[in-house]
């Protein structure tokens, strides 16, 4: 037994020894992958990534060029003190690519123009907390880590319904420098949430709505390892499983439970996110953005709609259903959450002037459409005071 038992020892600090040798070779090697989706990103091992620290570029949408600088946080924002001055209303905007709004001048992004308008009735701090490809489920984990630290009187979720559904699956990353950075991620099964996320390991099935602790444990151990090994990077291409694919289409088409799933996900997300920031002592309210598509499929003509019904039959149903931003506030209303949904106020906009909202080739709202999104926030809220008034 005692010469079974060194044996033992003496192959397992071998295989140690080996592991160790070969990670620091995987240091010498180049990156396994090409590119980066985005210079302003860098890799996060609480959010999978986030705007880089202090990044500056030269930004350019179409015809309109700008200078873009990213705080200290990593945000498009000015710096803001992490202690609230007493007399002062702070907003924070939790959002993706449509708070960022990399797309425009800070000064003309909507949470700036928000703040601006805000500012006659009160002093009016807005923050904005968004990055491009973040979920619901990356902006919980960025409140809970940050977040909450700046003491926001009122939250402000962005949700972006062309994505964000899809966003919250597992398996997403970007891949900045040559390698993959994932997002953690949350489980729901039998319609409640496990609210400590799961850290996606590549080469591991992820779980949706299956799977007990002993595999949550097993999934964050070797995500945890992911994020800090260079051999595992160098192998995951050897690893790697199809990623799982949900969109807004399915909503549409239906039968589709992946996207079922997702959906009730991302309600539960929200209502998580709603317990701790009410926990705080603040204020919660959902602020719901259209893609620039729907906006386009709901100017279309009878006989131009039917086009795309010959094209896609399963989008005839949008005939018969609501669309998904109607669901929605329907869903977070009987949840008793406070939610504006922009589509009425755009469509609006859009039938009147004609007027671009939206940048053609970006899909991002353009200097308009951010200025229009504040002017209904603002509108909202000052029609809602309870919301602007401090706990």
């Amino acid at each position: 037994m005692r010469s079974f038992i060194q044996n033992l020892l003496l192959a397992f600090t071998s295989i140690i020894i080996t592991l160790l040798l070969l990670e620091l070779g995987a240091r010498f090697l180049p990156p396994p992958l090409d590119g980066s989706s985005n210079p302003a990103d860098t890799c996060s091992t609480e959010m999978g990534w986030r705007g880089k620290p202090n990044f500056t570029t030269t930004v350019a949408t179409g015809n309109y060029v700008h200078d873009l600088t990213l705080n200290g946080a990593g945000m498009h924002d000015s710096d803001h003190a992490l202690t609230k001055s007493p007399d002062t209303f702070r907003l924070m905007m939790l959002g993706d690519s449509f708070v960022q709004a990399i797309q425009v001048k800070e000064a003309e992004t909507s949470h700036q123009v928000l703040e601006n308008l805000l500012q006659s009735r009160r002093s009016v701090e807005a923050i904005s907390a968004g990055v491009g490809g973040w979920g619901t489920g990356q902006q919980l984990l960025y409140y809970r880590s940050e977040g909450r630290v700046y003491q926001p009187n009122l939250v402000l979720l962005m949700i972006y319904m062309g994505n964000d559904v899809k966003d919250n699956l597992p398996g997403r990353g970007v891949t900045v420098d040559g390698y993959n950075c994932y997002t953690p991620y949350f489980v729901t099964a039998n319609g409640q949430l496990n609210p400590t996320p799961w850290y996606f390991a590549p080469g591991l099935p992820p779980s949706t709505g299956h799977g007990g602790l002993g595999q949550q444990f097993i999934n964050n151990l070797l995500g945890r390892v992911y994020q800090h090994s260079y051999l595992y990077a160098q192998l995951e291409p050897l690893l790697s499983q199809p990623p799982l694919k949900s969109s807004v289409l399915d909503f549409y088409i239906g039968k589709n439970e992946l996207f079922d799933y997702g959906l009730q996900l991302t309600l539960e997300l929200v209502q998580q996110l709603q317990h701790e920031v009410e926990q705080d002592g603040s204020r919660f309210a959902v602020v719901l953005i259209s893609p620039m598509n729907l906006l386009e499929f709901s100017q279309l003509t009878v006989s131009e709609r039917e086009k795309i019904y010959q094209e896609v039959p399963g989008m005839r149903r949008a005939e018969e259903i609501k669309p998904p931003n109607e669901m929605l506030t329907q869903a977070l209303t009987e949840a008793n959450i406070p939610v504006l949904d922009l589509f009425p106020t755009f469509i609006k906009k859009a039938d009147k002037t004609a007027e671009n909202l939206y940048f053609k080739g970006d899909h991002h709202w353009n200097v308009a459409g951010n200025r229009l999104a504040a002017e209904a926030m603002a509108a909202w809220l000052q029609a809602h005071p309870e919301l602007l008034s401090a706990k």
